[in-house]
Formats: structure tokens, C-alpha cells, sequence
């Protein structure tokens, strides 16, 4: 019996993996499987990986899905295969600190919670640098209502007890699943804890999903929508201030770097707005960057022209670690 379950989606990606497995080798804490779930790999891959597997000290279980369809389903052949009390999430181009469970597990015990939610650093072309699980960044026990208006979208940064979320799926779409995946996750859980330390390292790349100029903001306006049917009505205000994270800065985001129309963008906030009147009082906004707020009082004022162009300087940063 293992007390924590790593699951990892892989596709024709094995290159990257180096940092990820020297980073679980290395664990201070070593009660815990390793599921890799190739999701059917055109390259060699899936061949290398279970060549590892063989060779290495970790407890690697390889998985394959039986066809391609991306993360979501990758990571769900790993839930269901865990046979760990715990499940947490880690890409394979990631790594996490050496004392990422130690510190994970030491705080299981120590506040008697279901779900811990983890601060990361980015990594981009060597240079590290911290960012947050949660807006707002106060760590102690949190509510699902907490969570559902500060959480952050990302997979990693979260540990979830088994029994209780095991029946929540990420759902069959292949971008922007984790949207609809972690609040839900976390209501299930029924409780959690923010620990306000960055124990996961993101790797920032060029072709990753939130710099990928063929985005369509559907997929996260589809992925919220499951969220809506599930949320809205019990936590109005928390999915007001989530919806201007998700679907307001992070739809308009994907539709200036996918070259939409003025008039497309005017036409989808003035829509956002009817739905969400007054969002620019919501209190999340006060705990965003410099950056994001700018977008945001862009988007109030339809100055279309602002948003593309901090759309543009997002683009050029990361594209710096190419």
C-alpha cells in the first residue's frame, strides 16, 4: 500500500522526462507509485518508457490509453489505475522539490485535510522564478467557496484524497480540461489546506497551451460552462469572480493571439457582461497582477488595441525561452 499516487500523461515525449524522473528518484518521502499513462504515442515513447520502467528503482506503472484523446483521458486511466490514498498530478516535462512529499505528507497530518493545494516556480530558458496556486495568497485552510474563487486552473499544485474525488473525471475534450476538473476535485475533497510554498517546477515553453496562437477560446468557455452548471447556483459570487480569471482574461487572452476581430472580441464582452454585470467589482481582481488588471480595465473600456497589445508582450516574454 502506497500513501500517494504521481499520474503523468505522456505523447511523444520521453525527451523531457529526464528532470522528472531524477526529481520523484530523489524524494525525501518514498511512499508512492508513479503512473505514466502514454497516450498513444506515435514515436518510440511508449518503448522507452516501459525500457525505463524496467531498469529503475520508482515504482513505475505503465499505462497506455486505447486511443489518442488527449491529457484529461490520460490522466483518468491513472485515477482509476491509483492505488494510492492520495492522487496528485505532475507533467512530464515538470519536476518537483526533493522535499515536495515530505512537505506534502507532513501537512496531511499535521491539519487532517483531504486536498493540499501547493505553490510552483517557473522555470524559463534557466531562470526560476515563484508563482501561486491561489490568488489570493493567504495559506491555511480553505473552503470549497474559497477555492472556487481563488484556486488557480492549473493540474499540478494539487493533492486530492482518493476515495472521495475518485469519481470525478476530467472531462473528454482536449483543451483547457483542468478547468472543469480541479474545483470539482476540491468539493468533493470537502476541505483543504494552501500551503504557501513553491514545491513543483513549471516548465514554461514556447508551444505551451496559454501561447498557442491556434487556442480557441471555446474550449474554455465549453469547460467553464460544466463548472457553471455545477456551481453558479450554489456559489454565485465565487463564480462571478472565477468566471473573470477563466472566461473573461482567459478567453480574451486566447482571441488576441489567435488574431479575432475587434468586433468579435466587443461582441463576446459586451455577451460576458449580461451574464455577469459589474464584474469589474469583484474582489479577485484586486489580488491579480499589474499586468492582468491593465488587460482587464482594457476589456471594461474596449480598448481593444491594449489588449492585444499586452497579448503580445505575454507572447514575446515566454517566447524568450525559446
Amino acid at each position: 500500500m502506497v500513501k500517494y499516487s504521481i499520474i503523468t500523461p505522456l505523447y511523444n515525449s520521453f525527451d523531457l522526462m529526464t528532470e522528472y524522473f531524477d526529481s520523484l528518484s530523489s524524494q525525501a518521502f518514498n511512499s508512492f507509485e508513479v503512473i505514466v499513462v502514454d497516450d498513444c504515442s506515435t514515436d518510440d515513447s511508449w518503448k522507452r518508457l516501459n525500457d525505463f520502467a524496467k531498469s529503475s528503482s520508482l515504482n513505475i506503472c505503465c499505462l497506455q490509453t486505447s486511443q489518442n484523446s488527449g491529457p484529461g483521458v490520460a490522466r483518468n486511466v491513472g485515477i482509476d489505475a491509483a492505488k494510492g490514498e492520495y492522487i496528485t498530478f505532475v507533467d512530464n516535462d515538470d519536476w518537483v522539490d526533493a522535499n515536495f512529499l515530505k512537505r506534502i505528507d507532513e501537512t496531511v497530518e499535521r491539519e487532517n485535510v483531504n486536498c493540499i493545494i501547493y505553490d510552483y516556480n517557473t522555470w524559463l530558458d534557466g531562470k526560476i522564478g515563484k508563482s501561486n496556486s491561489m490568488y489570493i495568497q493567504q495559506p491555511g485552510k480553505k473552503t470549497t467557496a474559497d477555492c472556487i474563487k481563488s484556486v488557480r486552473n492549473h493540474t499540478f499544485g494539487k493533492v486530492y484524497k482518493l476515495e472521495l474525488c475518485k469519481n470525478i473525471k476530467f472531462p473528454p475534450v482536449r483543451r483547457c480540461e483542468d478547468v472543469a476538473y480541479v474545483a470539482q476535485a476540491i468539493e468533493a475533497c470537502g476541505n483543504a489546506y494552501y500551503l504557501n510554498e513553491p514545491l513543483y517546477f513549471y516548465r514554461q515553453r514556447p508551444t505551451s497551451l496559454s501561447n498557442n496562437a491556434k487556442m480557441d477560446h471555446s474550449d474554455m468557455v465549453n469547460a467553464f460552462s460544466i463548472l457553471e452548471d455545477r456551481f453558479l447556483e450554489k456559489y454565485p459570487l465565487e463564480m462571478k469572480n472565477k468566471s473573470v480569471t477563466d472566461i473573461l482574461y482567459g478567453a480574451l487572452l486566447m482571441m488576441c493571439k489567435s488574431g479575432k476581430k475587434r468586433s468579435f472580441i466587443v461582441d463576446y464582452i459586451n455577451e460576458y457582461e449580461r451574464k455577469y454585470p459589474e464584474w469589474w467589482n469583484c474582489e479577485i481582481i484586486n489580488y491579480l497582477g499589474k499586468p492582468k488588471q491593465a488587460f482587464l480595465k482594457c476589456a471594461k473600456w474596449r480598448c481593444i488595441l491594449g489588449l492585444k497589445l499586452i497579448s503580445f508582450a505575454h507572447s514575446l516574454m515566454i517566447k524568450k525561452g525559446s
